[in-house]
């Protein structure tokens, strides 16, 4: 906070921040004056220190704070960093950097399996997608994985390495897969 501080009020304003940064003032600055000061920067560090990484599944009908009572059932193990899960056929599938896949029952919570190793490593950015019976997941390095959906372990039914980079989620439509690299789109399967 203090390298930002330009005229060492013990303050932080717009102004004395570069203009890319602006849009972070309005979450930091937590008792919303229009400046972050000390007391702002020490309760986001707490914040921050407290948060954890947690799917939680709720229950519906519930009304103000339903943390007690509304609670289904909590995962705070084997999360993605960037990819949302997927829900199919009554499971949630999550696919995490190191190519770990992981396959959740949907009412309980109760693990099928986690963090499974698939056999392509590295970041994973595009969520994973399913249709008729299969899991498809993209790693960052262009590598396409392929897996039946069920079970009680991930059964790789194909794996493509398309030799380039892949930050977008396939999209299905009809019996096509559309496949976004960074610097080709590609349409498979149809006729």
């Amino acid at each position: 906070m203090e390298r930002y501080d330009k005229n060492n009020d013990g303050a932080v304003t717009p102004d004395e921040l570069p203009e890319s940064d602006r849009a972070f003032m309005t979450g930091a600055d937590v008792n919303h004056d229009g400046k972050i000061t000390k007391e702002d920067w020490d309760i986001i560090q707490t914040r921050n220190a407290q948060g954890c990484n947690a799917m939680i599944a709720l229950k519906p009908g519930g009304h103000g704070d339903i943390t007690q009572t509304h609670v289904a059932w909590e995962v705070n193990h084997g999360l993605p960093y960037v990819p949302s899960s997927l829900f199919y056929e009554g499971r949630v599938y999550l696919i995490k950097d190191g190519g770990m896949l992981s396959s959740l029952d949907a009412k309980t919570g109760k693990p099928y399996y986690l963090q499974e190793r698939i056999g392509a490593e590295g970041s994973y950015y595009a969520s994973p997608v399913a249709a008729a019976g299969r899991i498809y997941v993209a790693s960052l390095a262009g590598k396409v994985t392929v897996l039946k959906a069920g079970g009680e372990k991930p059964e790789i039914l194909n794996q493509a390495v398309f030799g380039d980079r892949i930050f977008a989620t396939p999209a299905l439509v009809g019996d096509r897969i559309y496949l976004r690299t960074q610097k080709r789109l590609y349409a498979l399967g149809g006729e």
